[in-house]
């Protein structure tokens, strides 16, 4: 699990301030981007941006030389200096025919990433897949309003696709751009949202496009998808949570395929591809799959989303009749009614604990942190419930993410001590991230000991660290380019983006 990269140049408390700006959906962010593609939108806002998006000009003439049946890490922008993106193709695209897209936006601008994990379920729906190489957390808005503007314009020029039929996806902060995108932009039909939700906005009021969110089941964001999953049902949006057993991360091909044949299925529905069943026994076969593993593991909260989802993605194309009956069953079962009950008071207990966690970071030395850690992996070992125990793993995680949040300020602002002890604390919480050995060996730089930091860069590599084009651009290891040690661990790290 990597964090991104949070950058703040001013006082602690505004670093804290943004952790829980990030952590729970965004009013400013939504402000802020419905300002900009104010001009991009167009029609009734409540109408639903299939129906009323612009085709693309024309005159266009596309580019036929882009790869095909391969992804392409970087292609450049030709309206941008300095900006590209990961692209995969179909074998079989040819530009006398529209395809959908998805345009995805990770957390670390590793653009190929989504895109090389989901190249062979676009060659085997006919999507076409493109990574923004640039947007990435961290970054002010209005620049990453220009890059999706940018990214956007160049591939509709060059590549011919469906302008109805425009996704976006993202992981994390990625998410939030996705959804606000959406938000923001009748020419978005949908999204596949990650680990993050959408901008905290008055749904009923906004222009609806499909919503199809993924979140783990140890992911420290899980609550905030559960309750926007909630405020959707009661908007009316077209939507489904799929959880999956994991922690803060992109989801695996096979639960990505299942939002990409929601995607499908849905588009039938709209009218925007003619009924297929085979499509249609697809996605069936993928909740079947899933439902039945709920009986087992005995998670009726997700047997309920998913028995509720398939019955409402079914109406008016297929017999829902048997989803409706063991969805009835469900939602009228003790082991349900309870289960809800405890998820919502986990959550409250969740949330306070995480502000908790803010505000004492601090305050306490390594000590107290170890003595703390500890107690917390007890509590998930001697929790009553999976519910209570995956609660308790998620604010082991999310301490991580504090850590980290304060350990890269620390560095940034020069207090090298507390960046010390912040980094063990880190360390302790999540033992197998990356960004930690990533960050220790920026602090060792710091200190004038390009030695350790080349070893902590190494263990870094170990770990699966991937960000060739950061390590690279990081000023703060500008004077190891030269290193054999640096070198090695650069060979590393450009292994590890083909795993």
């Amino acid at each position: 699990m990597n964090f991104a990269k949070y950058i703040c140049k001013e006082s602690k408390a505004k670093i804290i301030t943004f952790l829980i700006f990030d952590t729970y959906m965004r009013t400013l962010f939504f402000v802020i981007a419905a300002v900009f593609f104010a001009s991009c939108s167009s029609g009734n806002g409540d109408q639903k941006a299939a129906a009323t998006t612009s085709p693309a000009p024309a005159a266009l003439t596309y580019d036929n030389a882009l790869p095909k049946g391969k992804v392409a890490d970087s292609i450049n922008c030709h309206n941008a200096d300095n900006q590209s993106y990961a692209l995969y193709l179909p074998s079989y695209y040819t530009t006398d025919k529209k395809f959908p897209c998805i345009y995805f936006f990770d957390a670390h601008a590793r653009g190929s990433l989504p895109v090389k994990s989901y190249k062979d379920l676009a060659e085997k729906y006919g999507f076409i897949l493109i990574g923004s190489n640039v947007s990435k957390n961290g970054m002010q808005w209005p620049d990453i309003s220009n890059v999706a503007t940018a990214l956007m314009s160049d591939t509709r020029e060059r590549i011919n696709i469906d302008p109805k039929r425009i996704y976006t996806s993202g992981f994390s902060g990625g998410a939030r751009v996705a959804g606000t995108l959406a938000i923001s932009d009748i020419a978005i039909a949908g999204v596949i949202a990650c680990a993050a939700g959408l901008p905290h906005v008055d749904l009923a009021h906004q222009r609806k496009f499909d919503f199809f969110g993924m979140v783990g089941d140890y992911d420290f964001n899980l609550a905030e998808m559960q309750q926007l999953d909630q405020l959707l049902q009661q908007s009316s949006f077209s939507h489904q949570l799929l959880t999956f057993e994991g922690k803060h991360d992109w989801p695996s091909a096979a639960d990505f395929e299942t939002a990409i044949l929601w995607l499908q299925v849905t588009a039938i529905k709209e009218n925007l591809l003619p009924k297929n069943d085979t499509l249609i026994n697809a996605i069936k076969n993928n909740y079947d799959k899933d439902i039945a593993a709920t009986n087992t593991s005995g998670d009726v909260i997700k047997q309920y989303n998913l028995l509720d989802g398939i019955a409402r993605l079914l109406d008016g194309l297929s017999d829902a009749a048997t989803y409706k009956k063991q969805l009835s069953d469900v939602a009228g079962s003790t082991s349900y009614k309870k289960a809800i009950t405890l998820q919502a008071q986990l959550q409250q207990t969740e949330a306070g604990q995480q502000q908790q966690l803010q505000q004492e970071f601090a305050a306490h030395d390594e000590k107290w942190w170890t003595a703390k850690i500890a107690a917390m992996n007890q509590g998930i070992h001697n929790a009553k419930t999976k519910q209570e125990a995956q609660m308790n793993q998620r604010l082991v995680n999310y301490l991580g993410l504090v850590s980290y949040m304060n350990s890269s300020h620390a560095i940034n602002t020069g207090n090298l001590d507390n960046a010390a002890t912040y980094l063990k604390v880190f360390k302790l919480a999540d033992p197998q991230n990356p960004d930690c050995s990533y960050l220790t060996a920026t602090l060792y730089m710091k200190k004038g000991n390009p030695q350790m930091a080349i070893a902590s860069l190494d263990e870094a590599a170990k770990l699966g660290y991937s960000e060739v084009a950061t390590l690279l651009a990081d000023p703060a290891f500008s004077t190891l380019q030269n290193d054999p040690g640096f070198k090695d661990v650069i060979s590393k790290v450009r292994a590890n983006v083909n795993k």
